[in-house]
């Protein structure tokens, strides 16, 4: 697994890849608006290539990612999932992964996501 840090004025981002997908996740200082949501931590880009789906590839690079955004000390992780690029079954599998609903467009074709990282408190308290 190749882990990739960047520090930016605003924020640390991770780049994690290996031979079968890559994930992004940024750690930010303060707060970010995305939709009607606050966060520090969002995760962008999960991709496992076609031919390694089904395997477990995704979780485990998801969970990586959630591991930088707890080692830092970020309480909650947001991602978005868009229909257009997505398959609905992503969705579910984010879900499965302990993701909640927590805004969504009026046809639901983009919906953001969050969840609480283990020792957080719930998101929106201090």
């Amino acid at each position: 697994m190749m882990i990739q840090r960047q520090v930016w004025s605003d924020k640390v981002r991770y780049l994690i890849a290996d031979e079968y997908g890559s994930v992004m996740v940024e750690l930010y200082d303060e707060p970010q608006q995305w939709g009607g949501h606050y966060g520090t931590a969002w995760i962008w880009a999960l991709y496992i290539f076609p031919q390694s789906r089904r395997k477990g590839h995704a979780k485990r690079l998801l969970d990586e990612a959630e591991f930088y955004a707890t080692k830092a000390g970020h309480k909650d992780v947001f991602l978005q999932w868009e229909e257009r690029n997505t398959p609905r079954e992503i969705l579910d599998f984010y879900k499965r992964q302990g993701y909640c609903e927590v805004e969504s467009d009026n046809d639901r074709t983009e919906i953001m996501l969050c969840k609480q990282l283990k020792g957080g408190t719930e998101h929106g308290e201090d």
